[in-house]
């Protein structure tokens, strides 16, 4: 039995009062509460991610769910780095 990373997702919910913040820990792992800024940091399974946020939303005491644009972005930058230098090098935006 080999191990297996299970795909996972950082959710933010915004509540009305931090107080409420231990009834999310039914849905996943709490790993951040901002008592200033009122949210919750939540790691949740990816493949079922859609359904929680419904389940989650409708509670009296969230005002807006925020899922994580991670997965969606891709990691490999190192061309486009190139590409916005020799732009602005061509375009006469460093003249030393």
């Amino acid at each position: 039995m080999t191990f297996q990373i299970q795909p996972r997702r950082a959710i933010y919910i915004y509540v009305n009062n931090i107080r409420h913040a231990q009834q999310l820990k039914k849905f996943g792992q709490i790993t951040y509460i901002s008592r200033k800024m009122m949210f919750v940091g939540l790691y949740v399974n990816d493949e079922n991610v859609e359904q929680l946020v419904e389940k989650i939303k409708q509670y009296k005491f969230v005002k807006k769910v925020v899922m994580s644009p991670r997965p969606e972005i891709n990691p490999d930058l190192d061309n486009l780095h190139d590409d916005i230098f020799f732009e602005n090098y061509d375009e006469g935006g460093n003249t030393n």
